[in-house]
């Protein structure tokens, strides 16, 4: 460690390099997600689903579309959560106004029980 030290003592301008690298990468990827997070954001907003497109939807992919739905209305935590051991709840939800949505979707085919 104290070899490390003195050779980093000796040559200061690699932890300065360093640092530049890192702030430069924070900073490309904060940029990249926050870009990311607003193409998302458009695209749910334009997002519709006539009922006949629901209709021929698999059962896993309707509660998909739920979730989407919920996220194109201002829940930015919307998650499917539907599966084994979920409790009823296919899709979780917070609104803008705080209220927690639990959301359980029923998808069957006409006629179907």
């Amino acid at each position: 460690v104290g070899r490390l030290l003195d050779w980093v003592a000796a040559h200061p301008w690699v932890v300065v390099v360093a640092l530049a690298l890192a702030v430069t990468g924070g900073v490309l990827w904060y940029r990249h997600r926050a870009a990311q997070f607003l193409r998302e954001r458009e695209s749910a907003r334009a997002l519709r689903y006539p009922v006949e497109q629901l209709d021929l939807l698999h059962h896993r992919a309707f509660e998909h579309a739920v979730r989407d739905l919920m996220f194109r209305d201002g829940c930015t935590d919307a998650v499917q959560v539907g599966g084994a051991g979920d409790h009823g709840a296919y899709v979780k939800a917070t609104d803008p106004y705080g209220r927690r949505w639990v959301i359980q979707c029923k998808h069957r085919k006409a006629g179907s029980a």
